[in-house]
């Protein structure tokens, strides 16, 4: 195996051992979000009473950002998750071009585009209904989010021309 391989091999080990880390904390952070949730809009005890009385958030914005840190963390754990999997893929075949590889680099340029549109409408949803505001708050831009499927669309497409090349030169030999 060559140096090069050799170190590809080592970093998507632990590139696949820090994404399952930061998806187990995503899924601590989505279920405390949904735990906060549940609390305030089903005004459980006097929790939201001594909330509001200590800190001038509302129970409407706690639940605007609530649910916007749900779907962030449920977006983030999708695109994770195909992001693992390609880890795991080049680390146990030693490949980086495979056809499991192009899938997986496709389907992570796609759950970035389908996650900038629902954060953002999850965004303006919350804003019109929740906080009754149309007010722009400045913070996440699904525009950055485009632009990475983008270029990982494109590194979809080098990788499917690997492959094709990785084939042919297995059919020489």
């Amino acid at each position: 195996m060559s140096e090069t391989l050799n170190k590809l091999h080592r970093i998507s080990g632990v590139a696949g051992v820090i994404t399952k880390i930061i998806m187990a904390l995503l899924i601590i952070a989505v279920i405390a979000a949904v735990a906060i949730l549940v609390v305030v809009t089903a005004d459980i005890g006097s929790i939201v009473e001594r909330m509001a009385a200590e800190t001038a958030i509302t129970k409407e914005e706690v639940q605007a950002a609530t649910l916007n840190a749900v779907a962030v963390g449920l977006g983030a754990l999708a695109i994770l998750y195909f992001v693992n999997r390609l880890f795991t893929n080049v680390h146990k075949n030693n490949a980086l071009f495979t056809d499991d590889n192009v899938r997986d680099l496709r389907l992570i340029a796609l759950m970035l585009v389908i996650a900038a549109a629902v954060f953002t409408a999850v965004t303006a949803l919350t804003m019109v209904f929740l906080l009754d505001t149309t007010d722009v708050v400045v913070g996440f831009s699904p525009l950055s989010m485009l632009l990475t499927a983008f270029i990982v669309y494109i590194v979809s497409l080098i990788f499917s021309y690997g492959t094709e090349l990785q084939k042919q030169s297995d059919e020489t030999l």
